[in-house]
């Protein structure tokens, strides 16, 4: 703790003391105290004219106000000490305080610390409010991801799932599509190939041109990527020579001819051997 300025009435003693101007009021030898000689001409020159007292027992207050130490050498010579009151240093009277300044400077300084306290606890009263705010927030912003991702997952599932159906559908269609394609080879080998069974000829060809046509999609896109198919091939199209030979843009002929062809090699007729002529 340290005051702005040494206090006044140690200034002018001090002074006093380094002028050397009175004898009855002088340093000690080391330097480190102050002597009074004559207590009666430190009253009358000093302490009335210094400082509007009548009386070395006032002086002797004043002083042990700042601290003093007062020591008697003989009957009338008092001897006065402090650590910071030293010959030739008055920058250091700046230290000396007395008591009630050090009461008022305590006072300010409990003021000052409890001032502090508070501040420290309002401001750690709203870090921890902010904390928890924040804490909250994150909460809530969690359970909002995690219904997203519940939300995204629901998708998901529900996007398999229609893949699903939509991939059972297509091979039920497919099935058929088998057992209709297999029907057609049948009656194909089974009718006799003459112009009396032309019109049941064309007739079932008119049947695999409608059937060629519904396929001709899900042909197209097995030809050009395989991989972005999503009904599989038919399985008088599964044959790498059908598949490759269609592809080569044939003729409707020759692409019946291939079809009675594979249907010979499935159902593989013991007796008839009928030439399917457009």
């Amino acid at each position: 703790m340290q005051q702005k300025k040494s206090p006044k009435f140690l200034d002018k003693l001090f002074d006093l003391l380094e002028s050397e101007q009175y004898r009855f009021l002088r340093w000690s030898d080391d330097g480190t105290s102050f002597e009074v000689c004559d207590i009666k001409k430190l009253e009358k020159q000093i302490l009335r004219v210094f400082y509007k007292q009548k009386s070395f027992a006032s002086f002797i207050r004043q002083l042990n106000l700042y601290g003093f130490k007062r020591t008697k050498i003989r009957r009338n010579i008092n001897v006065f000490a402090h650590r910071y009151f030293i010959q030739g240093e008055k920058k250091q009277l700046i230290n000396i305080i007395s008591q009630n300044k050090m009461k008022v400077l305590e006072e300010l300084s409990n003021q000052d610390n409890n001032l502090k306290h508070q501040i420290y606890e309002a401001e750690h009263q709203q870090l921890t409010e902010t904390l928890k705010d924040l804490q909250n927030q994150q909460k809530q912003i969690q359970l909002k991801f995690n219904e997203q991702i519940h939300l995204q997952m629901q998708l998901k599932l529900r996007i398999v799932q229609i893949m699903n159906q939509i991939n059972t559908h297509d091979i039920t269609i497919n099935i058929k599509a088998q057992h209709s394609c297999q029907l057609l080879c049948k009656v194909m080998q089974l009718i006799p190939n003459n112009e009396q069974h032309k019109e049941e000829l064309a007739i079932i060809r008119s049947i695999c041109k409608v059937f060629n046509e519904f396929h001709l999609e899900s042909m197209s896109s097995y030809l050009g990527s395989p991989n972005e198919r999503l009904t599989p091939l038919p399985f008088y199209l599964q044959d790498s020579s059908v598949s490759l030979e269609f592809g080569s843009k044939l003729g409707q002929n020759q692409f019946y001819e291939l079809l009675q062809s594979q249907a010979t090699k499935i159902f593989e007729p013991s007796q008839v051997k009928q030439q399917f002529m457009i």
